[in-house]
């Protein structure tokens, strides 16, 4: 807890909040550009037309986000050079849990104001209560979350920030592709795919009434146990690395 306070405080003038803000802003601009002129005689209902966008927009708007906010949490250390005389204090795996849950904290947050905002407007549709809103969340938590881990253990490895924010951008792409090559195991193994991967709405359009019919499947539970695993092993394979480049500064 000491660590993770500490951490905060090195946080307190990056002003990390405005850019998830900056996100949020254009991702609720986005769906508010898209549902102001809903047509509801040709949809069947409004839930999964807004998770789907919501998930698109996210496959788009937050692998850079994320780049961006890791980068921003290790450039104090990487642009100063601090490891020696930081880690007489601190051990360099306390260095890094407290950057990850500093970073979780954020996403955290950031996760929560996006499903309410779902929750929220989707009342004037659809009222009410539904599992689908936790759905969303349960899907969009631990993909940021991997992608965080991923990109800052990038940005620790590399003292050129640029190579992780290009890392980043090709991902978004590839992680774009992947709701429409979904016949190619693509999306399946890399972690950009996942918000296709673990997203159960389906949609069926009929070009010549113009209707679209969204539906839910059932939750891929075991994707979302893959990424949890893939998250704990990124982490451990991660931490070892960083203590071993540490130690020949």
């Amino acid at each position: 807890m000491k660590n993770l306070k500490t951490e905060f405080q090195k946080l307190r003038r990056r002003h990390l909040w405005l850019i998830f803000a900056a996100d949020l802003f254009v991702t609720f601009l986005w769906v508010l550009y898209v549902f102001h002129d809903l047509n509801l005689d040709r949809i069947n209902e409004t839930t999964g037309m807004l998770g789907t966008n919501l998930l698109l927009i996210n496959t788009i708007l937050t692998p850079l986000l994320l780049a961006v906010t890791a980068s921003r949490m290790c450039d104090i250390e990487q642009a100063g050079n601090t490891y020696t005389w930081i880690f007489t204090m601190q051990l360099p795996e306390t260095f890094l849990a407290s950057k990850l849950m500093a970073g979780g904290i954020h996403i955290l947050i950031f996760d929560l104001h996006q499903t309410i905002f779902y929750v929220a407007l989707n009342q004037t549709y659809t009222p009410g209560w539904n599992f689908h809103y936790l759905e969303f969340f349960i899907t969009v938590f631990p993909v940021h979350l991997f992608l965080f881990l991923l990109q800052l253990l990038l940005s620790l490895r590399f003292e050129n920030q640029l190579l992780p924010l290009f890392i980043s951008i090709g991902g978004t792409f590839i992680g774009l592709f992947s709701w429409f090559l979904n016949q190619i195991p693509l999306r399946y193994i890399q972690p950009w795919g996942y918000f296709a991967v673990l997203c159960n709405i389906g949609m069926n359009y009929n070009s010549t009434t113009r209707y679209s019919y969204y539906y839910f499947t059932s939750y891929p539970l075991v994707w979302l146990l893959v990424l949890l695993a893939a998250i704990i092993l990124l982490y451990a394979i991660g931490k070892k690395l960083f203590v071993r480049q540490i130690a020949k500064v």
